[in-house]
């Protein structure tokens, strides 16, 4: 790890920390990539989920995520607020239909999850068309219908009730 050896000491110690309490999972280990800015300042960069979606120190981020924390940091499903009405009436008014209903859910995995059980639930059917290399997130009912090996690999039997056929 020739990288390792420009660091300075106290960054070797945090990446020697996170290397001790963290479990290493397939695509959500933190990655190291060099970035260059526009003044020619190199930085090392750990990227992670939730985090580069969004972009880095944007103010308007920022500002709406403390706004949002004074006034409601979270909210489960079992109650309601206004807030949580309000965003699942922004994302209906994005749709075609004004009928389409909410439901929030914790990640995208299990977002593929509930749905799969919705579309099961509703229409009877249990197989499931995917394409090959194809993410659907990383829980095991989302790997079972998605068609990305670096997920399945060494996973033995999948979720026992799909049945997917990847193209």
């Amino acid at each position: 790890m020739e990288w390792m050896d420009q660091l300075n000491q106290i960054s070797r110690d945090v990446i020697q920390e996170d290397e001790r309490v963290f479990v290493r999972q397939s695509m959500s280990t933190p990655c190291l990539n060099g970035i260059v800015d526009a003044n020619g300042n190199k930085y090392l960069e750990f990227h992670g989920n939730s985090s580069h979606q969004v972009g880095y120190n944007n103010p308007y981020v920022v500002d709406a995520i403390k706004r949002q924390v004074d006034e409601l940091p979270f909210i489960p499903r079992r109650f309601t607020s206004e807030i949580v009405i309000k965003a699942a009436n922004a994302l209906v008014n994005k749709t075609t239909s004004k009928d389409y209903k909410v439901l929030f859910t914790p990640s995208g995995s299990a977002a593929v999850g509930l749905a799969l059980k919705i579309v099961r639930k509703a229409t009877g059917r249990h197989k499931v068309i995917s394409m090959w290399e194809s993410f659907h997130g990383a829980g095991l009912d989302a790997i079972s219908v998605g068609g990305e090996y670096v997920f399945k690999k060494d996973m033995g039997t999948y979720a026992w009730y799909f049945k997917s056929n990847s193209f």
